[in-house]
């Protein structure tokens, strides 16, 4: 049998296992067995609160967090953390480690700072995780090592210094021979707890003039935490129209670590990043940590935080690994102004052509179209509103009946909002081209179109048609039954009445003109 016990056996051999589960802590921990020249560094105060975790997570990649994917170095999400560690330094050289590194941590830009004088950190190593039966052995390269195989059908055990990997384990014996064992039951490693490290871990040389305990500050970047906003807009009954609404913030977490207590700031924006895990992490700084005590439980508000908005939550979080937790974003706001239309036409593709469309089929779509059900208001103080809004999913209730929900991207104070909620069920549309002129001596188009508009509801509406002038970029309308009420370089709004179990019928003319030498 050719080594079918090789992965047990080197689990077992390593034999101090971290504890099953996911892992509770928040950031690398500062090793109970680190070694230390003089002194006992390996008994900090571990307590969250005493550490003082600072938790700092970017919006973007959430939904490729959500849906799950393998935890490690470059996996999607951003997030900035800072930590307070502290250990007992002896005078002169001593040799620090903090233990438990998340998967996701870019440990190239990881960063040791002593916040007191007279102490230097001269050098930083990392020691990555042992990452399968393969790694082991060839760690082990140059330890003496003991082997189990069968040859004959008998069990025998060789003991000796690896010396090779690869077709099979190459091992120098006391008396000279180098024997080679290409099938093999299992193999131990003698001494390994002293040689291979149990998990990953970051180690310091550190200098200190004088001796007793020192704190460090420990930041790093790293994936596998995003976060977006969720809202729900409720609109009131009356013939205002007004929305209850509120904001919270959804955090995943992937990185393969919990936040059991952090001071959580979410960040609306994305930074740009290189192509490797650190994405130039160390441009960006940590604000000042707040005094908890001048902190209110009021959700926060939002401020600048170079070209983003930051939201600092105003109490420590917990953030659980591989959750989903939902956080308050603002605090609600009772009334904002805001208006229901219908609208048809609004998914023109919004692409202008090289040169003016002759083709009589290339007017839009004909036949019956959808009329949109909108919800919008204006993200400004004067409708009750006025903040920044990250991007996030909005759910729009109309009491508490169900509208629909909009995707909603990041938008600034200031900004109309406008939420497609769904089709309106008692309204229909139907359009179509009804003539077509095309003047080329003239360097001229006329069309004509017809749509029909339905209400089925006993109420009457109005309904907003925009039609995209599709076919160049110089038009104009040279007739309609109904005015035109906005327009912009593509297309033209009309705000139709259409009656209750009645229709409206739209007609209009829409002229192209283009200069000489457009070749057609």
């Amino acid at each position: 049998m050719r080594h079918p016990l090789s992965l047990l056996a080197a689990a077992c051999l390593l034999a101090a296992c971290s504890p099953s589960g996911p892992a509770q802590d928040t950031a690398p921990r500062p090793s109970a067995d680190a070694d230390a020249r003089g002194a006992d560094n390996g008994r900090p105060d571990e307590s969250e609160a005493a550490q003082g975790t600072r938790l700092t997570v970017y919006s973007g990649d959430y939904e490729a967090l959500r849906s799950g994917v393998p935890s490690g170095p470059g996996m999607p999400g951003y997030a900035l953390v800072e930590r307070t560690l502290r250990y007992n330094l002896s005078v002169g050289g001593n040799d620090i480690s903090a233990t438990r590194i998340p998967p996701a941590m870019d440990v190239e830009a990881a960063v040791l700072r002593p916040e007191s004088d007279g102490v230097s950190v001269g050098g930083q190593r990392y020691v990555a995780p042992l990452s399968g039966t393969g790694d082991v052995l060839t760690r082990a390269i140059g330890q003496r090592i003991t082997v189990e195989h069968t040859s004959g059908g008998a069990k025998q055990t060789d003991s000796g210094i690896l010396l090779a990997v690869g077709d099979g384990l190459s091992l120098g014996l006391a008396d000279g021979r180098v024997k080679v064992i290409r099938d093999y039951d299992n193999f131990s490693i003698i001494a390994g707890n002293d040689t291979l490290p149990r998990e990953a871990a970051l180690h310091w040389a550190v200098e200190a003039e004088k001796a007793g305990e020192t704190a460090f500050a420990l930041s790093y970047p790293m994936g596998g935490m995003a976060w977006r906003a969720e809202y729900r807009a409720t609109i009131s009954p009356g013939d205002d129209c007004r929305l209850a609404l509120d904001g919270a913030a959804l955090v995943v977490n992937r990185s393969g670590v919990a936040f059991d207590s952090a001071r959580l700031t979410l960040v609306a924006g994305e930074p740009a990043r290189t192509g490797n895990a650190g994405g130039g992490a160390n441009r960006y700084r940590m604000a000042p940590q707040a005094d908890m005590a001048e902190i209110s439980a009021a959700p926060p508000a939002p401020r600048r935080s170079g070209e983003y908005h930051a939201y600092e939550l105003p109490s420590a979080s917990r953030i659980g690994n591989g959750a989903v937790e939902r956080l308050p974003l603002f605090a609600p706001r009772a009334a904002v102004a805001c208006e229901r239309t219908y609208v048809v036409g609004d998914d023109a593709p919004g692409w202008v052509p090289p040169s003016p469309q002759l083709s009589p089929g290339y007017g839009g779509r004909s036949g019956e179209l959808p009329v949109t059900a909108t919800v919008s208001f204006d993200n400004s103080s004067d409708a009750g509103l006025g903040q920044p809004l990250p991007a996030g999913r909005m759910r729009v209730f109309d009491g508490d009946d169900f509208l629909g929900e909009s995707a909603l991207g990041h938008s600034p104070e200031g900004r109309e909002v406008r939420l497609r909620v769904g089709t309106a069920f008692d309204l229909s549309a139907e359009r179509k081209a009804t003539s077509l002129e095309v003047d080329r001596n003239g360097r001229r188009i006329t069309e004509s179109f017809e749509l029909v508009l339905g209400n089925a509801g006993d109420d009457a509406v109005t309904i907003r048609a925009i039609e995209s002038m599709m076919r160049w970029s110089d038009w104009e309308i040279v007739a309609s039954s109904v005015p035109v009420a906005d327009k912009d370089a593509q297309s033209a709004e009309f705000e139709v009445p259409v009656p209750a179990k009645g229709e409206t019928t739209l007609t209009y003319t829409v002229r192209y003109q283009w200069p000489e030498g457009i070749r057609l």
